[in-house]
């Protein structure tokens, strides 16, 4: 049960650390929109191969590293689009320990053992709202999309830089926010091969890298079933693979979580994230 209580910890930690961490080949580069129609041309792309509707159930198994410490839990993962994000983790196969939920309103993270939760919303975390990093970002992620940290979901061509290389086409969005994303995309399938999100002209601010491993077909369109978030260098050195398995389309609806009562005490973002790194 002691392994238990660290891997829904440093889950719910890893994700908040994720989110913190946004406080604090020769390429020829085209501007998005710019000559050629390089940007579109590619946007359009990935939206025909890639799965970008409805709800993907799927089991899950996660693989955690922290600071030199592995475990491994399963569980199931949930995705409805533009609804929630939903991630279960599972102990002896059938009792669940930790829940973590996104919807574009909040964020709610459960411990079942510690009895403790998150609930907030984005707005009201103040280096969320100064990044601009809400929802939408978050699953820009799990659905392998471009995204730009403060649009909630919607952007433009001329959001990003663009360079192409023999393999690869690279989006990265242009200054002005506190966070820079660097989207590199197949330039054969259309699909997103790694994301990373750093802070420019902060070289002490680890960047966040999300790399996918690899794509299920899921009615004849691909959605990533093997995902590694890693972050490293500041004192942070972790990573965690999502590892989905027999995703189905549209088989259930998610239901969201109510929010405990009872036993369980509800802590600020900071409580748990003191934790995890002390």
């Amino acid at each position: 049960m002691r392994k238990m209580k660290f891997i829904v910890g440093g889950c719910i930690g890893v994700l908040l650390l994720v989110l913190s961490s946004c406080r604090s080949t020769k390429s020829v580069v085209t501007p998005g929109g710019g000559a050629g129609g390089l940007s579109e041309e590619w946007v359009d792309k990935m939206a025909a191969t890639g799965l970008k509707e409805g709800t993907v159930t799927s089991k899950m198994n996660l693989d955690l590293n922290l600071n030199g410490k592995s475990l491994s839990a399963g569980g199931t993962c949930s995705l409805k689009r533009n609804e929630v994000i939903q991630l279960s983790l599972v102990a002896l196969g059938f009792m669940e320990v930790g829940r973590l939920e996104f919807t574009p309103q909040y964020m709610m993270m459960i411990n079942r053992i510690g009895r403790q939760y998150v609930k907030v919303n984005y707005a009201d975390v103040p280096y969320l709202k100064q990044a601009g990093v809400d929802f939408y970002t978050l699953q820009s992620l799990f659905w392998n999309d471009l995204f730009v940290p403060g649009k909630d979901g919607q952007w433009s061509e001329d959001d990003f830089d663009v360079s192409k290389d023999q393999e690869n086409t690279v989006f990265t969005t242009r200054s002005g926010g506190l966070l820079q994303c660097r989207f590199v995309v197949d330039l054969l399938t259309g699909l997103i091969r790694s994301t990373s999100v750093s802070v420019p002209g902060q070289p002490s601010v680890p960047p966040l890298n999300w790399t996918y491993q690899h794509f299920a077909n899921v009615e004849q369109k691909s959605s990533p079933d093997k995902m590694q978030l890693s972050v490293s260098g500041a004192g942070k050195d972790l990573t965690a693979q999502f590892t989905l398995s027999n995703p189905k389309w549209n088989a259930k609806n998610v239901e969201l979580t109510p929010e405990p009562g009872g036993k369980y005490e509800k802590v600020s973002p900071d409580v748990i994230l003191k934790q995890l790194v002390k």
